[in-house]
């Protein structure tokens, strides 16, 4: 699959992924966000606040992420996994 050129958040918690080759997936996070890892997201405006790089989607800023914390992140094959479920 080639590279995510965009991220658009919508109000029903998707991620619609536009890649290069034109290609786009419709990526429901409803289940994720009930997680503890994702729960912050259920917070509209954080889930709005994607951000892409290379084969990742995060909600957080890498360069300003303390050292203890993980960030908050999911990368392109673990979406294509769970989208064979």
């Amino acid at each position: 699959m080639s590279k995510i050129i965009n991220v658009i958040p919508n109000d029903d918690y998707t991620l619609l992924i536009e890649f290069e080759d034109g290609s786009k997936i419709l990526f429901n996070m409803k289940r994720l966000i009930k997680t503890m890892r994702y729960l912050s997201l259920t917070d509209i405006e954080r889930f709005k606040n994607v951000r892409i790089k290379d084969k990742v989607i995060s909600w957080d800023d890498f360069d300003n992420l303390k050292p203890q914390m993980l960030p908050l992140a999911i990368t392109l094959d673990n979406i294509l996994l769970m989208l064979r479920d």
